[in-house]
């Protein structure tokens, strides 16, 4: 199936069979012999397939801190590299959370004009607020969690 941006400035003005004919990279990603998934679009300028492991990955390695030994997980996704005043957005098209040993992952680098449609995003700017609000509660805590160590019964910090 064809992709084509809602957002896409070039959407509005190329005729969709030439859109279709237009080449772009795009990762075809088929896991464990399930037919593909082709993710890329024409404003892309980031396309990534990562597959992680998280863990206790080797024997020298403490065990991983929600109790579970191993996590294996796969996401396909990229980020928009739209003209100037174009909202950017972080794309994704196959997202697996629960990976195990044997799994297979197969990544093709392909030129098409045919891609899969998106199955989620965030704006570039609702990432941002994302990443400050976390970061936020990041300080918030760590600054709760030290006080004392810091500051006198008084809210002062004179200690010398």
């Amino acid at each position: 199936m064809t992709y084509l941006s809602r957002r896409s400035p070039t959407s509005a003005f190329i005729p969709l069979e030439l859109l279709a004919q237009v080449k772009m990279y795009a990762f075809k990603v088929s896991v464990n012999g399930e037919p593909p998934v082709v993710g890329g679009a024409s404003d892309l300028g980031v396309l990534t397939a990562i597959l992680t492991g998280t863990g206790r990955l080797g024997p020298e390695s403490v065990p991983h801190r929600n109790g579970k030994p191993q996590d294996f997980f796969f996401r396909l996704g990229g980020l928009t590299a739209r003209a100037a005043g174009q909202a950017d957005e972080h794309l994704e098209w196959l997202q697996i959370d629960e990976m195990k040993l044997g799994d297979t992952v197969t990544i093709e680098i392909v030129e098409t004009g045919a891609v899969h449609s998106v199955t989620g995003g965030i704006s570039q700017a609702d990432q941002h607020a994302h990443d400050e609000r976390k970061y936020f509660e990041h300080c918030k805590k760590t600054y709760f969690e030290m006080r004392s160590k810091f500051e006198d019964e008084d809210g002062s910090s004179d200690r010398t």
